[in-house]
């Protein structure tokens, strides 16, 4: 019986060809180890300062006072809307046509936020300064909230946004330069919490660090997770942003001077949405 003819020469194991190697993150998708890793630390670190010297309600006081003087009532009120989960997201909805990643891994951070944030609410359930804080003692702009206050929700999100913009910055060799306005653009919505007498130092502080985290975790997972890179998920990310965006015209936030102001950030990020519903290009993968 004849047998079977060897084509070419046998192959030793150690020459045999590997699996197909998992997919890496590109060098644009890939995660920049240090601000990352920095202002979570940074956050984190001024917290436990707070928290150690028992000077929470003594900074809420000094900045609540101090920042009655700096912008007035409508604008604290008109910022700390920014940083409402449907306000950050009508916010960067117009950055769909052209950064469809930000808002991705924002959605992907979304369920650690909303873990962190309203889980620790209910297992500390902290007092607000309304709730410890006599009346005249402090600035209070909408909304008279009582529970709940540790940690910030607004802070969390605003954080959340500010780390997803960042990490996922479009060019390294800017990224550097864009920064410091974003960061600066968080804190305030931060500082606003305190400003409306809504939340206490510490409160903020420790959003902002949970808040960053979260942003990296879904940012990471925008780098493995690549469906903003398809017409389908942007048009996904597109239609939620739209519906949230017409939602900002009905709910009530609990700051009526800055209403004005709310129906303009729902048309503004109407009108994002609509245009990537409109206008989605083929992308890459």
């Amino acid at each position: 019986m004849a047998g079977f003819v060897a084509s070419g020469p046998l192959l030793p194991p150690s020459a045999l060809p590997d699996s197909p190697p998992s997919p890496e993150p590109s060098a644009s998708t890939a995660l920049p180890r240090l601000w990352a890793v920095l202002p979570a630390l940074l956050l984190a670190a001024l917290a436990m300062a707070v928290a150690l010297d028992g000077s929470n309600q003594q900074i809420f006081l000094a900045l609540n006072a101090a920042a009655s003087g700096w912008l007035p009532p409508t604008a604290w009120s008109a910022i700390t809307l920014g940083g409402s989960a449907i306000g950050t997201i009508a916010l960067l909805a117009p950055t769909l046509k052209t950064q469809p990643r930000w808002l991705a891994s924002a959605f992907l951070a979304a369920p650690l936020a909303i873990l962190f944030s309203n889980g620790a609410k209910r297992y500390f359930d902290v007092m607000r300064p309304a709730g410890v804080l006599q009346a005249e003692s402090f600035t209070l702009i909408g909304q008279k909230l009582y529970v709940h206050s540790f940690p910030s929700g607004h802070a969390t999100t605003a954080f959340l946004a500010a780390a997803v913009i960042i990490l996922a910055w479009p060019k390294a060799a800017t990224r550097w330069w864009a920064a410091p306005a974003i960061c600066a653009a968080a804190a305030l919505v931060a500082l606003s919490r305190i400003a409306v007498g809504a939340h206490w130092p510490l409160d903020v502080l420790t959003g902002a660090a949970g808040g960053w985290l979260a942003g990296v975790l879904g940012t990471w997972l925008s780098g493995r997770v690549r469906f903003w890179q398809k017409p389908g998920g942007v048009r996904s990310m597109a239609a939620i942003a739209l519906a949230t965006s017409l939602a900002l015209l009905f709910v009530d936030l609990g700051y009526p001077l800055a209403r004005l102001y709310q129906i303009g950030l729902a048309a503004w990020g109407i009108g994002g949405a609509a245009a990537a519903l409109m206008n989605n290009p083929e992308r890459g993968p």
